[in-house]
């Protein structure tokens, strides 16, 4: 090689080097504008996600005391059962949810066993009173009472009703 094409050579190889050094520091410069796009993109979205969490609190608070209105209004009227349609055509329906729970009532229970209230509190006890003859199977009917609580429950239907749809599944398909 001569001296000339060793010199432009070496010329080509240093413009190769400036080149890459520059594409380098671009890509950093890059990389860090992707950076900082991304931490914003990070910071919107966490803001995001709190706010529509605040939302759905109040929203879930609003709906809570929506439902406790509508149970007092269903139950002044008197109704078996309310439908209201929806704007997208399917229906609400309200009715009554009937829950029936049996209560033992251990304070008259104790006192008629002539035992302090604590020691009624397991099963166990039971079973060590009922062994020893002090607790029969009537003393318990005797202070179990029946508590009955009457809620509203509401639920959304498809528009069509329930007595159609029982018919088209008992009708044979022709085809």
């Amino acid at each position: 090689m001569s001296t000339t094409e060793k010199d432009l050579q070496d010329t080509v190889v240093a413009g190769e080097q400036e080149t890459d050094q520059t594409a380098t520091s671009a890509e950093a410069v890059e990389t860090e504008e992707e950076m900082q796009t991304r931490r914003l993109k990070i910071e919107e979205s966490v803001q995001r996600y709190f706010q529509n969490k605040e939302i759905s609190r109040e929203r879930n608070e609003e709906n809570k005391l929506l439902f406790e209105e509508l149970e007092v209004l269903f139950q002044q009227s008197g109704e078996e059962e309310i439908v209201i349609v929806l704007p997208n055509g399917e229906h609400a329906v309200l009715t009554p949810k009937i829950s029936e729970r049996e209560v033992l009532d251990r304070d008259l229970l104790a006192d008629e066993m002539q035992v302090p209230k604590d020691e009624l509190k397991t099963p166990f006890d039971f079973c060590m009173f009922t062994a020893q003859g002090k607790l029969t199977p009537d003393m318990i009917t005797k202070h179990t009472t029946v508590e009955r609580e009457i809620k509203m429950k509401i639920t959304k239907r498809k528009a069509t009703s329930r007595r159609r749809r029982g018919r088209q599944s008992a009708d044979p398909v022709e085809e």
